[in-house]
């Protein structure tokens, strides 16, 4: 059973949760193109065949009617070992003046890209990508409908720098009961500067990129990928919308084919420079109750993992980083990916 407890020290919640120490891991031994060890499709609990070996399915896109068997294209399951639990209650917990917990409530669930064991997200066809990116967005807005949830975290794990322990290419979502001190911060500062100017930071910083020029990797009529000025680690990027919304949720249906084409190509792009590095991806959208301000924008996050974080970034919080994304950018745009 997972708990949250808080940390006095840093004003944030810690989620325990020991039944995830038995996840599962793939183990074969063999490690392909930077995606980590590689199993069997035939045991692979993600494969169409093996839905009993995953659990039944919260949403799926099928070409046949009946649920849990092959036939699918998107598929989302509850996650068989997961941090938090939707059937607990986010009780408090006050043990001592200093000692504070919370049940573990929330919702932990996996988004099975496809029926292809093998297909990395990059290689996928933009029609898979957007109905992929429709499916998260349906997810979100349904998850939010629980009033015990006041943040849905988004994101994807390539690669076992990256935390992947299975290689299927999926994603994952959580449901918290608090905002993680993170994200509030993130949006403290974004809500500062537009009480201050009537503006959105990312909007204003968005604008000045594409001005700038130097630090924009690609864009579309609505999408533009960029290495931000301030990137805390090599080829660090980022894809803004063009059109304000702070919530993910919101994204007109239109706008998800140039989000899934814009996706896809940057991918591609770090693919091939990197030489197939292992990445973490997050879909940064504002928290319950936020989703009509004007203070945010949301936007996609890729972070490859080149680098280890070591004794100095842990003791400062501070990053050192050994690539200027000026270079990064300029390093990108000059990849042709096919």
């Amino acid at each position: 059973m997972s708990v949250l407890r808080y940390d006095i020290t840093t004003n944030d919640w810690v989620i325990f949760a020991p039944e995830r120490v038995q996840r599962p891991h793939d183990d074969s031994g063999e490690t392909k193109a930077g995606v980590g060890p590689e199993a069997s499709a035939g045991t692979c609990p993600f494969c169409p065949g093996n839905e009993h070996l995953a659990g039944p399915e919260i949403f799926a896109l099928h070409s046949v009617t009946t649920p849990n068997t092959p036939g699918w294209s998107i598929r989302v399951i509850p996650n068989k070992f997961p941090a938090l639990r939707i059937e607990e209650n986010p009780h408090r917990i006050e043990e001592r003046p200093f000692l504070r917990a919370m049940g573990g409530c929330g919702a932990h669930e996996v988004i099975i890209e496809s029926p292809d064991h093998n297909l990395v997200l990059e290689r996928k066809p933009v029609e898979q990508i957007e109905w992929l990116l429709r499916t998260l967005q349906l997810r979100l807005q349904d998850l939010l409908r629980d009033r015990r949830f006041e943040s849905i975290i988004l994101f994807k794990n390539h690669g076992e720098r990256a935390g992947t322990s299975l290689r299927h290419p999926h994603w994952q979502l959580i449901a918290t009961p608090v905002v993680p001190r993170a994200l509030r911060l993130k949006h403290a500062v974004a809500t500062d500067y537009f009480d201050q100017t009537g503006s959105c930071l990312y909007c204003m910083m968005l604008n000045e990129e594409l001005a700038l020029r130097v630090r924009v990797v690609a864009e579309n009529a609505e999408f533009a990928a960029i290495e931000p000025y301030a990137s805390r680690v090599p080829f660090e990027t980022w894809i803004l919308p063009k059109s304000h919304n702070s919530s993910f949720g919101r994204v007109e249906a239109a706008h998800l084919r140039p989000l899934a084409e814009i996706l896809k190509g940057t991918l591609l792009k770090l693919n091939v420079a990197l030489k197939g590095p292992h990445y973490n991806i997050t879909v940064n959208t504002a928290s319950r109750g936020d989703e009509d301000k004007s203070y945010f924008l949301w936007h996609i996050e890729i972070v490859p993992r080149l680098t280890y974080t070591a004794g100095f970034e842990l003791g400062s919080g501070m990053a050192i980083n050994t690539v200027l994304p000026e270079q990064a950018a300029a390093c990108l745009r000059d990849v042709h990916a096919d």
